[in-house]
């Protein structure tokens, strides 16, 4: 953003927030362009409805040039379009003043629940605040289906505080106040008032910290040093931060004798740091604390499972399990199940079947149904000759081969049978799919989906969705897919477990854009496709949490290098999110991954995911001697474990939806991988 030399007012910021908004959704590549919405209810009206999509597209380019008198005119030629209400809200937060106070609260009370009703009268409530006007705050505030941020609920409070209603108003500043994270600086004001009148103890200090601690918040953890002034609580404090600092101080026991809660909390935490650094001390420590502590059984378990994982990764493998299976009672299933499978992989990556076998016996039942490890109960009696469970390998493959996913396919492969895709499309209830159609909220979706809104179209479809019931989501998966807006499709089936639909869960949508970019690269067009459906399940405006960006997750540092190395036209990140731009640059990384790794599909879809520099460290710890499953399955990070598996299969599902033949892998990639 470009500095500017004078300070701007508040209604200034607020004005040219509204007009960058408006004028990047006017300007930006239609991510649907070559999906035309479609809804059988519009064909009866099409001639109006798209007069009025062209009128909303002249009104967003009065708005980006500020010309509100031309506005106010034109959408009175809109007020039966669904995105009115947009129009309306777009020139009330750009006129935002006390002595708008009637029209806004008229546009509450008309499109109360509605997105963008609660995005006004939050600006609003801000406006309010910040100029003093306690009680309107109050009277607005919790009116008309709006539910306030945090920072709105400070402020509330404050406003009551300030209105005279004090001890209710303390009463919940201090629970507010008392979570176990950083609170937002509009808060300040009300914990100041707080911490001024002495309403903190240090008990209730004490409680934040503790949560504070547990949940890995250390800034907000020394912050909270100030409020101990007296000796016995500066001295608890200062013995937990010296603990969580150096762990081996659990080792001072003279430190550790009066059997609080606050000091099992602080030893919780020592033993489960210290196991992590040094297991077998903190083996040692935790035995005699158990003698002359009464720990919780959730602290026991805790405590428990990080020596046994600790012990397993120091590569004391016996008295890692010793441990793990005098302790089995102690852990509840999740526990039991991820060391389980830790454990396997222990086993797997030294070849040793009878231990595989010995282990995957002790996997909860739940567990043992999951397809990798049925694949493995098959792998590991092959891998045994002597096994008298051998003449059940047929029969428990053909099984597996029932299965739509990698150790399916991996199944159906060895008996030489075609995959199966199990393909059973969602029940059509014409009656609610329609009736989902016409509620506002979708109307308004479906529009902004059109006009390439995609972030309020997101927020409309989520309002519209609100307590849907499993035959809801059923039909609005329909309905989204009807509108080609494929991740929402792919995402309500998801919400009911709904599996099966293979035409809507693997949608071939960005044909053109993927087929060109398969013949740029020479990368098949099924595997794009497959890494499409991966990474957004085709949602062009995809962000994730680390930064990675459209269709194909591109972290915009890598697209950066990626587009200089191979000349594609590249000026910023915003262009992530323009298909076209996405696919060339993603694509084009994506098969330079397959060039480093001799054209390995394996190898090349781990490096996509967690890097290359992370795989060529893999390879090396495994000194290729490991076949390619069990080289998948050994994939420290979970999720890329995962990743690869859904990618590899995706890509086999839409080879078959494209009429073609080819294996889920080839013969190069099931070799040991070197």
């Amino acid at each position: 953003m470009i500095s500017k030399s004078r300070a701007l007012t508040s209604k200034s910021l607020l004005l040219i927030s509204v007009l960058i908004a408006l004028i990047t959704f006017a300007m930006a590549p239609r991510a649907y362009a070559e999906h035309p919405i479609f809804d059988p209810s519009l064909e009866s009206n099409k001639e109006t409805l798209n007069q009025q999509r062209k009128l909303y597209s002249q009104s967003l380019q009065l708005i980006a040039r500020g010309d509100w008198r031309a506005l106010r005119k034109q959408r009175q030629q809109l007020v039966d379009y669904p995105l009115y209400p947009y129009l309306l809200y777009t020139e009330l937060l750009g006129e935002l003043r006390y002595s708008k106070r009637v029209e806004i609260t008229a546009y509450l009370k008309s499109y109360q629940g509605t997105v963008k009703a609660q995005f006004l009268q939050g600006k609003w409530l801000d406006y309010l605040a910040r100029r003093g006007h306690w009680q309107s705050y109050s009277d607005v505030y919790g009116k008309y289906a709006y539910i306030p941020n945090t920072s709105r609920q400070c402020n509330f409070h404050l406003a009551q505080y300030r209105l005279g209603n004090k001890p209710a108003a303390l009463q919940a500043g201090l629970k507010l106040w008392s979570q176990g994270k950083s609170q937002p600086k509009t808060c300040d004001k009300l914990f100041g008032i707080l911490i001024s009148g002495g309403h903190i103890s240090e008990r209730l200090a004490w409680w934040r910290f503790n949560e504070a601690m547990l949940s890995r918040r250390y800034q907000l953890a020394r912050y909270l040093e100030r409020f101990f002034v007296s000796p016995s609580y500066k001295k608890r404090y200062a013995i937990y931060y010296q603990v969580h600092r150096d762990p081996r101080r659990i080792s001072q026991h003279s430190n550790f004798v009066d059997h609080s809660e606050d000091e099992l909390n602080i030893l919780e935490h020592g033993l489960k740091n210290l196991a992590r650094k040094d297991p077998n001390r903190a083996l040692k420590h935790w035995s005699r604390y158990q003698q002359t502590h009464e720990f919780s059984h959730r602290a026991r378990a805790n405590v428990v499972s990080e020596i046994v994982k600790a012990l397993y990764d120091a590569g004391n493998t016996s008295a890692a399990d010793s441990y793990f299976v005098d302790h089995l009672k102690l852990l509840n299933q999740t526990l039991q199940g991820s060391l389980t499978e830790w454990r396997i992989r222990e086993a797997l990556r030294e070849l040793d079947w009878p231990a595989v076998r010995k282990w995957l016996a002790r996997l909860p039942k739940e567990n043992q149904q999951e397809s990798i490890w049925r694949y493995w109960t098959i792998r590991s009696m092959e891998g045994d000759p002597a096994s008298t469970l051998n003449p059940h390998i047929e029969t428990l493959t053909q099984r597996l081969a029932q299965e739509r996913d990698f150790y399916g396919f991996l199944a159906s492969e060895k008996l030489a049978l075609e995959y199966s895709l199990n393909n059973t499309p969602v029940p059509i209830d014409e009656v609610r799919i329609n009736q989902l159609a016409a509620m506002p909220s979708m109307q308004r979706a479906r529009e902004l989906l059109f006009h390439n809104d995609s972030l309020n179209a997101n927020r409309e479809w989520y309002s519209a969705t609100q307590g849907f019931t499993n035959p809801d989501w059923l039909a609005a998966a329909v309905l989204a897919n009807q509108w080609q807006w494929h991740n929402k499709a792919i995402a309500s089936l998801g919400r009911v477990k709904y599996w099966d639909d293979v035409e809507i869960r693997f949608p071939l949508a960005y044909v053109e854009l993927i087929n060109k970019a398969a013949q740029d690269t020479g990368i098949p067009n099924y595997m794009l496709f497959a890494l499409v459906r991966q990474e957004s399940a085709f949602n062009a405006s995809a962000t994730s949490s680390a930064g990675a960006m459209g269709l194909i997750q591109v972290m915009p540092a890598t697209a950066k290098s990626t587009a200089r190395k191979y000349k594609i036209p590249y000026r910023n990140k915003k262009q992530l999110h323009t298909p076209v731009t996405n696919i060339s640059i993603g694509s084009k990384y994506y098969m330079s991954m397959l060039e480093r790794f001799d054209n390995n599909r394996i190898l090349a879809t781990a490096a996509y995911n967690a890097g290359p520099h992370r795989v060529d460290q893999w390879l090396k710890k495994s000194s290729g001697k490991l076949p390619f499953d069990i080289w998948m399955t050994l994939i420290p990070f979970k999720e890329t474990r995962g990743y690869v598996s859904s990618v590899l299969m995706y890509s086999t599902i839409y080879s078959r939806k494209l009429g073609l033949e080819t294996p889920m892998l080839l013969q190069h990639e099931r070799e040991v991988l070197l």
